[in-house]
């Protein structure tokens, strides 16, 4: 029914994405890092009523800020562990040793549900398609 994914293309594509674009977004929308960190975290308000290159710099300020607040909804909506370990990995930055303690696991299994979640959230992120799908030998996805 859905094409295969080459599951460590798209982990690794969905890392890039947190490590590489995420910041960027974030600096593009001009929402705090603090403010995303914190567990109140919720939508905020757009602008409206500007013209011509204050326009387009908006529109494209507005894009920003709903991809950053849609990643965050869908990470917030997660289930728990794959929540945490995405907040504490990715988006505060956190070293593994302190992940493991949030979660309650060992290195090993927590690169587990590190990747079990990064292949999550490419499947719930609808802005882009984070995938990497599986080729034959035609090079048609399979």
């Amino acid at each position: 029914m859905l094409p295969e994914i080459d599951k460590a293309a798209t982990i690794k594509n969905t890392k890039n994405y947190f490590k590489e674009d995420f910041p960027r977004l974030v600096a593009q929308s001009h929402i705090n890092l603090n403010y995303i960190r914190s567990p109140r975290f919720d939508n905020i308000g757009s602008h409206d009523g500007f013209s011509n290159d204050q326009e387009n710099r908006t529109i494209n300020d507005l894009n920003a800020k709903d991809i950053v607040i849609g990643t965050m909804q869908i990470i917030n909506n997660f289930p728990d562990t794959y929540k945490v370990i995405i907040k504490s990995s990715f988006i505060n930055g956190m070293a593994n040793t302190y992940v493991c303690e949030l979660v309650g696991y060992r290195h090993a299994r927590l690169n587990e549900l590190k990747n079990e979640s990064l292949l999550y959230f490419a499947d719930a992120f609808t802005f882009d398609d984070l995938h990497v799908y599986k080729r034959n030998i035609n090079n048609e996805v399979q």
